[in-house]
């Protein structure tokens, strides 16, 4: 379980405040609201991204952005990243990347150049990325935008099966993903204080 207690993340020129809450291992939980009431800076400061005041209970989660960053080798070699950099042996993990890869319609592009993928393909890598050492949690942020419709079922498919070894949390504007998956939810009401900056 993560525990968030007197959160506050201080922009300068804006303070978001965020009431406590506790995101359960064994719930999928999204994070939703307006624009600007700090759903990604929330995600971002649960995986220890950015700083904060209060408190949040340590746990050993991974954080999935919009936009992610994948290195300039292949769609194995970047999923398999951070077996590496674990020192874990590879061999353990191979069949899983392939399941995965099937599960979200990617096996034929595991030995492609990664950062030749189009938007989708490059989300689907990075989410196999990010589960492939199984986390306590995977930080989600708009997993769906760049997804079709199959692309997003298969997705859907995929964190259901996984829940029970993995605690996810979301933030996504999709209705329907977010209605087949959420069990918990936060809602964020802009909780937030405009500075005048004076010069």
């Amino acid at each position: 379980m993560i525990d968030i207690k007197n959160v506050k993340i201080d922009f300068k020129s804006t303070m978001i405040t965020y009431e406590d809450f506790s995101f359960s291992k064994d719930k999928i939980t999204f994070i939703t609201g307006k624009n600007g009431t700090g759903k990604t800076t929330l995600l971002k400061a649960l995986a220890g991204l950015i700083k904060y005041e209060g408190a949040i209970s340590k746990s050993n989660s991974t954080y999935v952005s919009q936009n992610p960053i994948l290195f300039h080798m292949s769609v194995m070699d970047n999923i398999l990243y951070p077996i590496k950099i674990r020192k874990l042996d590879i061999t353990n993990y191979i069949s899983q990347v392939k399941e995965y890869a099937k599960i979200l319609g990617l096996t034929d592009l595991l030995g492609a150049d990664a950062t030749k993928l189009s938007a989708g393909e490059r989300m689907k890598t990075s989410i196999i990325r990010s589960i492939i050492f199984t986390p306590d949690y995977v930080l989600l942020d708009e997993p769906t935008t760049s997804l079709d419709e199959q692309s997003i079922k298969e997705l859907t498919l995929l964190i259901k099966s996984l829940k029970k070894s993995i605690g996810f949390i979301l933030v996504s504007h999709d209705r329907l993903f977010k209605n087949d998956l959420m069990e918990d939810h936060l809602e964020l009401g802009g909780n937030y204080v405009q500075r005048q900056i004076i010069t």
